[in-house]
């Protein structure tokens, strides 16, 4: 698992150069193919998308959102959200999970991140490392809120967002640089170079900050600095038009970053290589496909800290010296049009992974004492089948149905004493496999050229990662325990909703949606006194509370969403999104006093008011607010965190024909945003007032 990070990107990267166009052209000229344009087609949504609730954001609203992430581009969508009410740039890489629809958030997340149809979520922990997505190099994404397993399997359990990198269609490229206050820099670059059946191209991406301080004003104290970050992509790719109606795509990629998370010696750095080689066949007759296969190897390593009361002194607490993790995997979609009325989706889709964590912990103020290594592996297997039926252009049905297979195994936790080696404990776990079926379903129906109505019931499942099953963390004074015994999560959802064009270009779309999540794997609360807890076997410091992840037996969720889009003229545009949710825990055997508790982290309301104006062509500004109610930052709701309204602005003017200056404002008035509270007080807080002024130029 130890490569060279040069000799590892080569590897990779020839799986792309392979396919670059020097090599190929010629070839292909002696086998007589005919010229072809080759172009960035992927293949197209399935017909059945509409049926269920899903929101787009064009490269252009990606663009013009304020915030420098890809993951604060998405926050316009409610109901998005990491683990924490935090901008991934001063979030801990652990803490970077997706939910969706506040369907228990979680540094894992319950949702899957595609990329051109490759699974971005990380190998080892689930979360995503939104560093290595700049948002400059995507060209749209797709939200699909519930939904179930479907075509996509494991980790869509509230949804899936799927990305489609930015394409340059023509030779040439763009670039994309910005700064601001504190030593902020980001910069994007991609090139490309076509002829009529190849294409080639590459992208570099870096970006730094000393960031913002992560605890309130009146609590910081001499050990709390500013949360720097910095790191770097690079990524080259090319496009093969194999046939008139094939074309390969193929790329690798390696990224680094280096976050420091408030303190000194709290520093964490990730290092990650990975590529892919996709197949796409879109024909103009009945059946196309896609097939994609992708390695992921990651190297990962943090530094975690414990600080007095008074702030003065931060000691190590956790120092995970080495945390290797990869992926190999795959899948395919076949889509196949039977008549103009019935279509079939099917596909299958498996994914090895295997990860450990290595880490010196217990350091009782003279070092460290003990050593652990903790991890195992998984793979996962399924296929799935989805029926279409759309006999006129008013109405849409839909069925489907998937089956997995799971394997856990190699699972192993050993933690040993520094000095002299001596064991204290070699657990091995009895490997786990089992299979699980899904099913969804949808109804669409438009009524007349204003009004249309669907429903949709679906199910989907994840699978607890290695992280949450083998790795305890602590966080300060903190402690959260593994749980090699996890169950796999289930979730059982229906959506009502419709789509009301209430006249020309004013939309009103809203959903009703009820969801049962099962198995639920939760940090719960086990001691909230100093001592020895027999059970785990783990000492609480004064201050602190003893977790554990445990499955909650079964959680409900309601909700509303709600969207309205208005295009007063050409010049003037609006958008008025909300959601409504308010998950609960209704069983809880093991822990009942957690029943009728809201779930950690979800705000029962979160909104956000978008205004755009575009005087001119060469010239758009975007005015928006967002803001959510108060949550609860622990299991046992007793820990508030305030609810907030920011207010965002964002520009950009045309200053030549393919260059414009930017400007974007974060939190404009400087509000407080509690992303955090701990057991003894100490309030995290959310990004304060951020400027970035930028330069975008197409050549």
């Amino acid at each position: 698992m130890t490569i060279n990070k040069c000799s590892k990107f080569i590897y990779i990267a020839g799986l792309a150069l392979v396919c670059g166009p020097s090599g190929i052209t010629t070839a292909l000229a002696a086998d007589g193919l005919p010229e072809i344009l080759v172009t960035g087609r992927r293949l197209a949504p399935s017909v059945n998308e509409p049926a269920y609730a899903t929101a787009s954001l064009s490269r252009e609203a990606l663009a013009l959102a304020a915030g420098a992430r890809l993951d604060d581009a998405l926050r316009s969508v409610p109901g998005f959200g990491l683990f924490r009410r935090q901008s991934s740039r001063a979030s801990h890489p652990t803490t970077q999970g997706v939910s969706l629809r506040g369907l228990g958030p979680s540094g894992a997340g319950r949702t899957l991140l595609l990329l051109d149809g490759i699974p971005q979520n990380d190998a080892f922990g689930g979360w995503i490392d939104w560093s290595r997505l700049p948002t400059a190099s995507i060209g749209t994404a797709a939200i699909t809120r519930g939904g179930g397993a479907g075509p996509w399997g494991n980790a869509a359990l509230a949804g899936v967002i799927r990305l489609q990198s930015r394409e340059i269609e023509r030779d040439g490229g763009f670039a994309e640089v910005s700064a601001g206050p504190h030593n902020t820099f980001d910069a994007t670059a991609g090139v490309q170079a076509q002829t009529e059946r190849s294409a080639w191209h590459g992208l570099l991406h870096g970006h730094r900050t000393d960031g913002s301080f992560l605890i309130r004003a009146d609590q910081r104290g001499p050990v709390d600095i500013r949360a720097a970050d910095r790191g770097g992509v690079a990524e080259v790719g090319a496009r093969l038009a194999i046939s008139d109606d094939i074309v390969m795509h193929s790329v690798a990629r390696y990224s680094e970053s280096r976050f420091i998370n408030g303190v000194g010696i709290s520093e964490s750095k990730t290092r990650v290589a990975d590529g892919a080689v996709s197949l796409v066949h879109d024909p103009r007759g009945d059946t196309s496909w896609e097939m994609n296969a992708y390695i992921r190897d990651q190297a990962f390593d943090a530094v975690f800290a414990a600080v007095n009361a008074a702030r003065t002194v931060a000691t190590p607490s956790l120092d995970q010296f080495a945390v290797p993790s990869r992926a190999v995997g795959a899948n395919v979609v076949v889509r196949h049009n039977f008549s103009d009325a019935v279509s079939m989706d099917a596909g299958a889709d498996a994914r090895l992974t295997d990860g450990a964590t290595n880490e010196n912990f217990q350091n009782l103020g003279a070092g460290f004492t003990r050593v652990r290594k903790a991890g195992g592996k998984q793979v996962l297997a399924g296929a799935f089948t989805e029926l279409n039926w759309q006999p006129t252009t008013q109405l849409l049905a839909t069925l489907g149905g998937r089956v997995d297979a799971w394997q856990q195994n190699s699972g192993s936790r050993r933690e040993s004493l520094l000095q002299t080696g001596a064991v204290l404990r070699d657990d091995r776990y009895a490997d786990r496999d089992g299979t699980i079926s899904t099913v969804r379903g949808g109804l669409r129906y438009s009524a007349d050229d204003m009004l249309t109505l669907r429903t949709a019931a679906y199910s989907g499942f994840r699978l607890p990662t290695l992280n949450e099953l083998y790795r305890p963390f602590r966080v300060g004074n903190d402690i959260t325990e593994a749980n090699p015994a996890l169950a796999i999560e289930r979730l059982a959802g229906i959506d009502v909703g419709a789509d009301w064009t209430i006249g020309p270009g004013v939309v009103f779309t809203t959903t009703y949606f009820h969801s049962v999540l099962k198995d639920a794997v939760t940090n719960v609360t086990v001691r909230a006194t100093p001592g020895l807890d027999p059970n785990l076997n783990v000492v609480v410091p004064v201050g602190g509370v003893l977790r554990q992840r445990q499955n909650i037996e079964r959680i409900m969720a309601n909700g509303i969403e709600v969207d309205f889009t208005a295009d007063f003229s050409p010049q003037w545009q609006t958008a008025l999104r909300y959601l409504y949710t308010s998950p609960e825990v209704t069983r809880s055997l093991r822990q009942p006093a957690l029943q009728g508790l809201r779930l950690a982290q979800v705000s029962r309301h979160q909104a956000s008011v978008q205004l755009t104006w575009k005087p001119t062509e060469a010239a758009s500004a975007v005015a928006s607010l967002r803001g959510a109610g108060h949550q609860f930052d622990d299991d046992q709701n007793t820990r508030v965190l305030r609810g907030y309204v920011v207010a965002d602005l964002s520009g950009d003017l045309s200053i030549t024909p393919t260059a414009r200056l930017t400007l974007a404002i974060e939190n404009i008035f400087d509000r407080t945003v509690e992303s955090g509270r701990s057991a003894d007080g100490l309030v995290s807080i959310g990004t304060p007032r951020t400027a970035r002024l930028g330069l975008r130029v197409g050549f």
